[in-house]
């Protein structure tokens, strides 16, 4: 097969120009203005990693509920690892983007949820394959296991959504995480699918903020410019030709917007 020129990733999807000689999933599909053919079968790829990174309220959050709005429409399944915000928080935030998390929660939506015990919240009422609790933030072995879990009952392969890694270096030695880092990123390439992490920058030294990069494929980085817009670029993804120019952007959920004409154009 003769590999696309270029490819433009929105919305987790791929999105490759130039190439109309091709016998995979897009054979067949109509080109819509300018040749570029939409992949709708080829996401990120599955066995994938990356980094999300932005000062803290940049737009992370609506960053990976982007993601996971287009995963779901594309019905794919998904676990959200929440260390940040109760389950309920980010079930509000997802509302206020424009999509329903409860209608997907137990057949392809689960919560991995590391705040609730830890911060002495109240905990999720009962409710089977929905909501996996961990009983702290420095149970990284129960982390783990509790994704797998998740994983498995929504049945692979699904869309790992992990927020925030930085908030388990308040509890954890920095050598402890990455290690964990290194672990669950091999275990969700291999058994599971793909993983995004958010991670706060200015809050790290260099040395752990270049560790953690190390460890993942790709890269995305959201910035404030001098008047507080966002803007954001992909600093690298391994094995997909990207742009790394940056681009201002109205809302980080609608980084990847076709529409809006969004995404990292090669």
């Amino acid at each position: 097969m003769t590999e696309p020129s270029s490819v433009l990733i929105m919305g987790g999807w791929a999105i490759y120009r130039g190439n109309r000689d091709s016998h995979d999933s897009w054979a067949g599909r109509e080109d819509p203005p300018g040749g570029t053919r939409i992949v709708t079968s080829l996401p990120f790829p599955s066995n994938y990693s990356i980094l999300v990174a932005g000062p803290p309220g940049v737009g992370k959050l609506e960053f990976l509920l982007g993601l996971a709005h287009g995963f779901l429409d594309a019905g794919e399944r998904i676990t959200f690892v929440t260390l940040d915000l109760h389950p309920d928080e980010v079930r509000a935030r997802a509302a206020a983007a424009g999509f329903e998390l409860p209608a997907a929660e137990g057949t392809s939506f689960a919560f991995v949820d590391c705040y609730s015990s830890s911060a002495s919240e109240r905990l999720e009422p009962p409710a089977p394959k929905r909501v996996y609790p961990v009983s702290s933030f420095s149970n990284l072995e129960g982390i783990g296991m509790a994704i797998s879990k998740a994983a498995h009952d929504l049945k692979p392969p699904v869309r790992v959504l992990f927020y925030t890694v930085s908030t388990l270096f308040l509890h954890n030695s920095p050598q402890a995480i990455a290690k964990f880092i290194q672990i669950i990123t091999s275990r969700v390439k291999t058994n599971i699918g793909f993983i995004a992490y958010a991670m706060h920058d200015g809050v790290h030294d260099a040395h752990t903020t270049a560790l953690l990069r190390s460890l993942v494929d790709g890269v995305v980085e959201i910035r404030f410019t001098e008047d507080l817009a966002r803007e954001v670029r992909a600093h690298h993804m391994r094995g997909i030709a990207v742009g790394h120019a940056w681009t201002r952007v109205a809302s980080a959920a609608k980084v990847f917007d076709t529409a809006a004409g969004g995404g990292f154009p090669a």
